[in-house]
């Protein structure tokens, strides 16, 4: 899964793209970003995310860092937490 998919999950479990970014304590604004693949989340929301859609913190984690991180060898080894899901 991607970041926008867990975003996606978690705004059906918040009701909206709003009151999930409240429960993330994020604006608005930046979640829109982080579900264009614009902006990471950082990783304590990432993990806050998880447990509200019911999955493993590191895969969130994972998603998120991917948006950002342009060093093959970092690529690799966060996609590799995320081989296991697909």
């Amino acid at each position: 899964m991607n970041l926008k998919e867990y975003i996606e999950m978690g705004e059906d479990a918040a009701g909206n793209q709003v009151k999930l970014a409240s429960y993330l304590e994020q604006n608005d604004s930046n979640m829109r970003k982080m579900k264009q693949n614009k902006r990471c989340i950082p990783d304590p929301m990432c993990i806050k995310l998880a447990h509200l859609i019911g999955v493993d913190p590191l895969h969130v984690i994972a998603a998120s860092n991917l948006v950002t991180e342009k060093n093959s060898g970092r690529r690799k080894l966060l996609e590799s937490c995320l081989v296991a899901i697909n």
